[in-house]
Parts: structure tokens; sequence; C-alpha cells
């Protein structure tokens, strides 16, 4: 649709039409990464063949958005009044009726000029901040002379441009525009124009500003899976449901003690002709407390043995107090009563020859046998 601006409209009247349609424009285009709108107040310098005044006020309305990187694309509405001349006043051609002068057309010296035109713009910072830019294009001028000259006051029109843009001058990021433009306007025998204009650029979008580089933090180190065998069964730590597995036990692939076997218990010494528990044999029982605690469901019996050395029945009923001694102290700390039994072996089965120290010492001994 073109603006035309008849002979009663007045100046204001057209300025407030180009404002309204920018605004319009703006809500019809389909959002872009960056949209805006520009109002510009511009004085022109008009060709002196229009025989009005060679200066005069304007204002000019512009939808623009981004097309790709620092390309922009621009529509502008832009009007103003040139007023007659009173030193040059031409005699108006003589027209049968309107719209058939054929005749030379001779401008009269009043003019309501106004245009719709659409322009490329490169803007050498992209908008961002202040940007120099240049811009081209085309449009369409009518020119409302003080004489009807019917379609032929519709024209096409030419323009070139450069300006600047400033960076963001309020939180909304409002800036300044200022601008210089030729034109070219083909109405009669074609006139020069040049227009100067300074106004505001009101943002419509904007791309999102870039969010802040945050280093990750660095992945938390995997657990470390050592291969350890605590208890030395022969089964790691991770695959052992039976931990604390006695010294010389034999387990499963689990790591739990295998049934009918037995193992001696080390450092478990009695007081003198005594079955009282020896401190130091305390802390050894201790340990297998713990043992006992993680080999679950298992049935032990504590056998208690000696040497040759004394009669053959009090060595019988020493080696079972023994026996007995240790199965207590089990319980006492807290083994179920009903999977320990406790037996006394006397010196029936020694396991080296008593005719040394070093073998007695080995049959004083006291075992375990898990059933």
């Amino acid at each position: 649709m073109i603006f035309m601006p008849s002979k009663s409209m007045s100046i204001a009247n057209k300025l407030g039409i180009v404002l309204a349609t920018s605004m319009i424009a703006s809500t019809q285009v389909m959002a872009q990464e960056d949209r805006y709108v520009d109002i510009m107040p511009f004085v022109t310098r008009v060709d002196s063949d229009r025989n009005t005044d060679r200066q005069s006020a304007g204002l000019r309305a512009v939808y623009g958005w981004q097309t790709s990187g620092n390309w922009f694309t621009e529509v502008q509405l832009f009007g103003t009044q040139l007023d007659r001349r009173s030193n040059r006043f031409q005699s108006p051609p003589v027209v049968p009726s309107p719209y058939v002068y054929t005749g030379k057309l001779v401008p009269s010296s009043e003019d309501d000029l106004a245009g719709l035109g659409m322009d490329v713009v490169y803007s050498f910072s992209g908008r961002n901040g202040y940007g120099p830019f240049l811009l081209g294009g085309l449009g369409v001028s009518h020119n409302n002379t003080k004489f009807d000259y019917g379609v032929q006051e519709t024209n096409a029109f030419v323009n070139l441009g450069a300006g600047i843009t400033s960076g963001a001058i309020s939180q909304n990021g409002l800036k300044v525009r200022a601008e210089v433009r030729y034109m070219r306007d083909f109405f009669a025998e074609d006139f020069d124009d040049w227009q100067f204009g300074v106004g505001v650029s009101i943002p419509l979008s904007q791309p999102p500003a870039p969010a802040p580089v945050v280093m990750a933090p660095p992945p938390e180190p995997k657990p470390e899976i050592v291969n350890i065998d605590s208890d030395g069964d022969g089964v790691l730590d991770q695959n052992d449901r039976c931990p604390n597995t006695l010294p010389g036990a034999k387990v499963d692939e689990y790591g739990c003690v295998i049934k009918d076997q037995t193992i001696t218990l080390e450092n478990i010494q009695f007081e003198f002709n005594s079955a009282k528990l020896t401190p130091r044999a305390e802390a050894s029982l201790n340990k297998v407390v713990q043992s006992l605690r993680d080999q679950a469901n298992t049935q032990v019996e504590v056998a208690g043995h000696t040497d040759s050395q004394g009669n053959d029945g009090y060595n019988l009923r020493l080696s079972g107090q023994r026996a007995e001694s240790v199965r207590r102290y089990l319980i006492a700390s807290g083994i179920d009563a009903a999977r320990i039994t406790a037996r006394g072996y006397g010196e029936t089965k020694p396991i080296a020859s008593n005719a040394t120290e070093a073998g007695r010492a080995q049959n004083r001994r006291v075992e375990l046998t898990f059933r």
C-alpha cells in the first residue's frame, strides 16, 4: 500500500500516520534475531528546480531487522512539506482535465513530499556499541504539488546513505542514530535531494547476551578398586562374604570356612598347672571372637591337648578344663553358646615328639574344629 497524502492533510497528520504505520508493521513482521524501530527528524536540502524553499524539516520512521550477521533490512516511511519559494513562482500549466496532462511538468512552489521504501544496511559492528553503517535502497515517492498532475505525481526514487548508531544510552537499550542520505526523486525532470537526520533507535528484541563461561568442576575421581585380601584367605575383600578368617583355615570361593577341618589357635597359653587364661591368650581369643561372628551359622568344637608329662588322667582333666575355659570366654564375648562345644583330649593326640621341649610345646595346644 502506497501512502498518498491529500492536499488538505497537515504535516502533523502525515507524521502521525508515519509513526502509526511503523508500529503496526513492527507487530506484523516475524520476530528476527534483532529488531528495532527508529524515529528520526531530519532536515532536507532539495533540488533548486523544485521551485520551493531549499531547506525544510521532515520526519522518518524505520523498521529494521537483522537478516544475516552485520546485514540488516529496513523499511522506511518519511514525509516533509516544502513551502513556496516567493521569488520564483511558476504559472500553472494548462491542464485540460486531471490525469491527461502530457507536456513538460513544471513543479509548483509548494510540495508535500512523502515516500515509502526499503533499504539494505551494512552495520560494521552489527549494532553492538558505536557502529557506522552504509545503506542503499529504492522506493516510491509521492509529490503532492499545488497543481494536480494526477498519476504522474507518484514515482520511484533511489537513495544512498551513511551514518552511525551509538551504544545504548539507557537500561532498555535506547540508542542515538545519525545519518545523511542522497535521494534521487524521479518526479518531473528528476530531483537530487539531501537529507540529514538525528533520532532515536528503539530495540524491539536483541540476541541474549552470551552466558558467562563457567569452568565445569573436575569430575569426581572414580574410587580406586584395590585388590586386597585383608585376612589372607585367598579371597579378595571385595568378594569376601566371611571376612576375618583365622590363619590356616581353608575357605570356599566366598571366603567362608569349609566344614570338617581343624585349625590350631595361636598364642593360647594358661597359667602354670591351671586352666586360667593369660592376658596374652585373651587378646588372641578376641580375634577368634571376631572371626566366629563373621563366619555365620558355623558350629565349632574347642579341643584342649597336653604333652605326655604327668599323669594321664590328670592331663585329660586339665585339657578339658582348659577347653571349657576358652569356650566360656567366647560365650562371654557374644558368641552363641549353642554354636560351641568343648572337649579335652589330654595327651592322646600328639602332633610332635614328646621327647623334646619343642615337641612338647607343640603338643600343648588348643584347636578349633569346624563341624
